[in-house]
């Protein structure tokens, strides 16, 4: 059996390009007692350590950009470039497809949809008008054409069946999990000068990550003399958010909070997973998410998590947890304030068993 899994995504989407490279890690592991051949599309911007975490054995590499001219031209003119591609690949499933396009009825192999979240029907205020617009239709495309549409959570697919009753797709769930290197590399928090207990929140900075509540919680805790400090990795000059990010700069101005708070800038996966793996506690504040890969990575490390108390969040984690709304930093500031003064072992629980199911689920997905 061939599989082609599409890694075509960069780091401004990490959760995109670590949701396909997990799948593909899993898959792998089936591969080696399967009659497996994982097929990975990629082009030239997926960045190169991706490509270097790709396991080596029963992996095809295959550059969707990297065709002659001529091919490139005349499928041009003829408007099914990808679906000519893939097809050249003998594949037996593609996956994941996030928009559908007419041309895809002309692909020779099964066609497996990911809708990620509808986070744009729940927070139109952080979308413009045109984006709505453009979701809107992508999705009403697929929902209306596609034959299977995965979803992350019960929690999507519960948005989805609400927005689009309709549409006749098998509707499926998949809950993907982390699989990463358990190794800690101390040289990462001493490069950053990092206190031996802080928190960590591990968002990019977009408006639904909600940065905001954490950096209210850790003004309240410094006013009553807390001793707290706060990593927080990411991009923190990203052009598309700068509304965004110059409020949390102001704020963070406003009430000196500089000398608590750690900002990394974009880390490696690797170093991420260190500091994740050294915290006290990760914070997930969000407003909304589909199924949270930071999230993921904590159970995988049984780290202890403070979330938002949103539906998903619920699904995803049932230990090592405190919720709090996410609106409300006094909350979460009592979450904090008592994981200062005490420790945060947390329940120990084999995320190994998480990993089984997510591969025995995918075996059904695809009919391995």
């Amino acid at each position: 059996m061939r599989i082609g899994i599409i890694l075509t995504g960069d780091y401004s989407w990490a959760g995109g390009v670590y949701y396909s490279l997990n799948i593909i890690k899993l898959l792998h592991t089936i591969s080696l007692t399967e009659k497996l051949t994982i097929v990975v599309i990629v082009n030239s911007g997926t960045p190169e350590e991706l490509i270097n975490e790709l396991p080596k054995e029963n992996i095809e590499l295959s550059y969707l950009d990297k065709r002659s001219f001529i091919y490139r031209l005349w499928h041009k003119l003829k408007n099914d470039r990808f679906v000519a591609d893939i097809n050249a690949l003998n594949l037996d499933v593609i996956y994941p497809l996030i928009a559908y396009a007419p041309s895809h009825s002309k692909l020779n192999c099964k066609a497996f949809y990911w809708m990620y979240d509808l986070q744009h029907k729940f927070l139109p205020e952080l979308f413009s008008t045109e984006e709505i617009k453009s979701r809107d239709k992508m999705f009403e495309d697929m929902a209306a054409n596609s034959s299977a549409i995965v979803f992350s959570s019960h929690d999507s697919k519960g948005h989805f069946e609400k927005f689009f009753a309709n549409s006749k797709a098998n509707k499926l769930v998949y809950n993907f999990v982390s699989l990463i290197d358990r190794g800690v590399n101390e040289a990462v928090t001493k490069s950053f000068n990092l206190p031996s207990a802080y928190f960590i929140v591990c968002n990019q900075f977009w408006p639904h990550k909600n940065h905001m509540v954490v950096l209210k919680a850790l003004d309240h805790l410094i006013k009553e003399k807390k001793k707290i400090h706060i990593v927080f990795t990411g991009r923190f000059d990203d052009i598309r958010n700068k509304k965004y990010v110059d409020e949390l700069k102001g704020f963070i101005a406003e009430k000196q909070l500089s000398n608590y708070i750690t900002l990394t800038g974009f880390i490696s996966r690797k170093d991420q997973i260190s500091l994740i793996k050294n915290a006290k506690a990760v914070l997930q504040p969000s407003f909304f998410e589909g199924w949270s890969t930071v999230v993921e990575d904590a159970k995988a490390l049984n780290k202890f998590l403070i979330i938002s108390e949103i539906s998903v969040n619920r699904e995803q984690v049932k230990t090592n947890v405190l919720f709090f709304k996410p609106e409300d930093h006094l909350q979460l500031s009592n979450h904090l304030s008592k994981l200062t003064d005490d420790e945060t072992n947390g329940i120990q629980f084999n995320y190994a068993q998480n990993i089984e199911q997510s591969k025995q689920d995918l075996i059904k997905l695809f009919n391995i």
